[in-house]
Formats: structure tokens, sequence, C-alpha cells
């Protein structure tokens, strides 16, 4: 899987070291420190987000170089190069017999629902759009050579031109983006197109909102530059073959500063809660999901509603070979202690506005 890397055998002949979860791990020298914190001192530095977004970012990287469009890559934590090693791989489903029905004299409890039509819970069948990829398989490395990718590792220490921002990067990400879609390919007007795919891993990230030293930090204005931002990358992509896939720290949710200025620069957004380190991960009601997949915002393309699915309660799984996104299926009958838990779950999404109701919480 996309988050776990195998060591090398160099690794391991290296002097006062232990592997550990497939980890290089050395000791503080105090043995009782070593083992409260988990046996030992991680070597490197780990990103502390959520894994699942660089999933979904390789599937979009990948969905692209199958498609032969144009790429262009931006990361100030992690050199893009290494995200694109580990694309999936593109391949046939084969659909399944996922629901085995049981014979009427078998049903003798449920007699009363015997009548009810059986509920599907993937959303793979319903759409033809797209590929299918096998996230156990890589594509070759000459199959992304020959694709037209370009890596923008972006470098906070050399950031150049601050512009109208505190923090450089905003400016060089922007006037990349600019100097690419001058492109005729990108624009709409043109006889000879293609379609370019932006990928901007974990903005707003601390390095994104970094200030010099000599400013004085303000309350609620740390991001001003992600705000302004994205109303600049907006405008720039507007009359475009362009499309921007961005992923934000999970924590820039819990501010509803920051988000409800965002929502409007943004045509769809969704939120992922992972079950990893909560009480949710320990919870029976849960045991089948890896975590709640959030529709935030929706777009409306062309019309004056946008569309919704079927079910709002969406939770996803990350399997050995895909992330599937499923409906939420919880027990009929619950404990008093986990009555209301869809309570949190259900979540109406916002339209083209980023308006919602003032009575529901997110």
């Amino acid at each position: 899987m996309s988050g776990f890397h195998k060591i090398t055998e160099s690794c391991l002949s290296v002097t006062g070291t232990k592997l550990k979860n497939n980890l290089l791990v050395l000791s503080s020298g105090i043995p009782s420190l070593d083992y409260v914190i988990g046996g030992g001192l991680p070597t490197g530095f780990r990103e502390e987000y959520s894994p699942y977004s660089r999933v979904l970012t390789k599937y979009f990287i990948a969905e692209g170089v199958v498609c032969k469009h144009d790429l262009l890559l931006f990361s100030a934590d992690e050199n893009p190069e290494e995200i694109v090693k580990e694309l999936p791989q593109p391949c046939v489903v084969q659909k399944d017999d996922k629901i085995n029905k049981v014979p009427q004299d078998e049903m003798k409890i449920a007699w009363r629902y015997e009548g009810l039509a059986q509920v599907e819970s993937s959303f793979d069948d319903e759409t033809n759009f797209g590929h299918h990829f096998d996230l156990s398989r890589y594509i070759d490395t000459d199959t992304i050579k020959k694709s037209n990718i370009t890596y923008c590792f972006l470098n906070p220490v050399d950031n150049g031109k601050k512009g109208a921002f505190k923090n450089g990067l905003f400016t060089q990400t922007l006037n990349k983006i600019k100097d690419v879609l001058a492109n005729d390919l990108y624009r709409r007007s043109s006889k000879k197109k293609n379609i370019l795919r932006i990928s901007i891993h974990l903005l707003g990230s601390p390095i994104w909102m970094a200030m010099d030293c000599d400013e004085e930090p303000i309350d609620n204005k740390y991001g001003h530059d992600l705000i302004k931002f994205m109303y600049c990358l907006r405008i720039l992509l507007r009359d475009t073959n362009a499309v921007a896939f961005i992923t934000i720290p999970s924590h820039l949710f819990d501010d509803d500063h920051i988000m409800n200025r965002l929502l409007y620069s943004m045509d769809n957004a969704v939120r992922i809660e992972s079950f990893a380190g909560s009480d949710k991960e320990t919870n029976p009601v849960f045991n089948e999901y890896h975590g709640l997949f959030h529709l935030t915002k929706l777009s409306a393309l062309y019309s004056l509603v946008p569309f919704v699915p079927s079910s709002l309660d969406l939770a996803f799984k990350l399997k050995r070979k895909k992330f599937v996104i499923e409906k939420l299926h919880l027990p009929p009958e619950l404990e008093e202690s986990s009555e209301r838990e869809q309570d949190d779950i259900t979540a109406v999404p916002r339209g083209c506005g980023g308006f919602r109701k003032k009575d529901i919480e997110f």
C-alpha cells in the first residue's frame, strides 16, 4: 500500500538501531524512556496527516497518466516525484455476485423484510466514467517517463518574491501555474486541446502558513494567504481546460473563519474523517470501515441545484487493492451509549454558494 515502504537491507546493518513497524528506531540512552515512548526514537520525519489524502492524490495523477493528460504537481512537504513512484495500475473490475439471495423457506426471523428491495452499498456500478485502479500494482517507470509531468518541489527557504503574500510559496505556485496555462493547449477556444491536471499536496500545512520572524502574528490572520491564494487560483483556472486537485490538513476544517471563505473558491469539497486514534476506531458499530466520508460542498454544473447522491451517510474502506466509498449501514438496534452516533454522521453538503443552514453542524 502507498503509505508503507520496505526498509532496505543496508538500513538494517546500522549499529545501535532496530526495526519496528518497518521503521528504523534508535535508543535515547534511557531504557525507561525508550519503553514509555514505544520502543525508541524514530529516524527521519514523519507526516502527522492522514495517508488517505495521499492515496486520493495518486488516483488523480494515475487517471491523468492513463488519459495522457498533462500534469503539474506541487508540494512543499515532500518531493512530488516520490508520490508518482507508486501510482496504481489500471485494471478491469470483475463483477462478482455481491448479494447472495436467501431462499424464502429459510427466512424465518426476517420474514417481514422479504418483500423489501435489497440495498447495494457500493457506488462503483452507478457510473462507467473513468478507470479502475489496483493499489497493489504500480504503473511502470517507462510509462511515467513518457507522460508530460512537471514536478515542483517548493523550497520554503528560498521562496523568492512574496508579492501580496506573507509566504513566498504561494507566489511561486501561482506564477508557475500562470506560466504553464499560457500554453494554447489549455485554452477553451483553441482547436488543439489537452487537459492540465494540477495537484497541490497538503496546501495549508505549517510550511505554507509560516511567516517571517520579524512579522507579528495577528489573530485570525494566519489563513489570509491561503484564502487569497485560492481566490487567485480560481481566477487563473477560469475559462481554461485545467482542473486543480488540492489536499489540505484536516485541522483546517475545524477553523470556520478559514473554511467558510475557502469554500467560495471551491467547486467541490469533501472531508475525510479517519477513525485512527479516535474512539470510533474501537467502536463495533464502525468495525467494517476505516473512516467517514463527508460531502462538505457540491457544485452546481449549469444547473440551479447541485447533484446530491442517493445517500449522504458515507464511509470509506482502504482495501489492499482499492479505495472504496460506500453507504454507511448501522445496526438497526444500538445501545443507548451509541444509539445516536448517526447524528454526527449525517451531513448536508453545501450548494454552489457555500451556504448551509444554521442548525446543521459538520
